[in-house]
C-alpha cells in the first residue's frame, strides 16, 4: 500500500511538471536535466539578454550569477519574479502573459543553474545574499557541474 501510494506521489508530481495551468510559485520545482535547461537557455536568449546579457552578469538588469538576490532567490522566488515582474518602476515586465508557466519554470531553472559561472564584467551584487534553506553550500565542483551542463547546451 506505502509503495502505490508513493508511486501515485511520483505521477502527480510528474503531471504537476508539464501541467502548465496547474503551476504556480508554490508548485514550481526546480528542473535539472540537460533538456529543460538547453529550453530555458533559449527563452532566455529569447527574452532576457537585452537586461541581463547573455552571460547573465547584468547590463539594466541584475546580474543573475551571483548569490545576491532583489527579489529572493530559488525557484520559488525566481519563477514569482519572472511571471510577475520585478519592483514597481524598475522596468522587468510581468513575462506571464507571454511565457506559459512551464516556460518560466525553465528559464528560471536556467538562470539558477548559471550560480557562480562569474561572468567578465559583472555588475555588482544587488540585493540581499540568499541561501536555499537545507541546500548545500556552493562549492568548486558544484560550479564544474553547471559550466558542464550550461556548456553542453551550447549551440553555435
Amino acid at each position: 500500500m506505502v509503495a502505490e501510494m508513493e508511486q501515485s506521489d511520483k505521477q502527480v508530481q510528474e503531471y504537476l511538471k508539464n501541467a502548465p495551468d496547474l503551476m504556480d510559485k508554490e508548485k514550481v520545482t526546480l528542473l535539472t536535466d540537460a533538456t529543460a535547461l538547453a529550453e530555458g537557455k533559449k527563452i532566455f536568449e529569447s527574452n532576457c539578454v537585452a537586461c541581463h546579457r547573455p552571460d547573465a552578469g547584468g547590463a539594466i538588469g541584475p546580474n543573475l550569477t551571483d548569490k545576491f538576490w532583489i527579489l529572493g532567490g530559488g525557484i520559488k522566488n525566481v519563477f514569482n519574479t519572472i511571471s510577475e515582474g520585478g519592483r514597481s518602476g524598475k522596468g522587468m515586465v510581468p513575462w506571464k502573459e507571454s511565457l506559459k508557466p512551464t516556460e518560466i519554470q525553465k528559464v528560471a531553472s536556467y538562470v539558477l543553474s548559471l550560480q557562480g559561472s562569474n561572468p567578465k564584467d559583472g555588475k555588482p551584487a544587488e540585493g540581499d545574499e540568499w541561501v536555499e534553506e537545507g541546500a548545500a553550500p556552493l562549492t568548486e565542483a558544484t560550479t564544474e557541474v553547471v559550466e558542464t551542463v550550461v556548456n553542453s547546451t551550447k549551440t553555435e
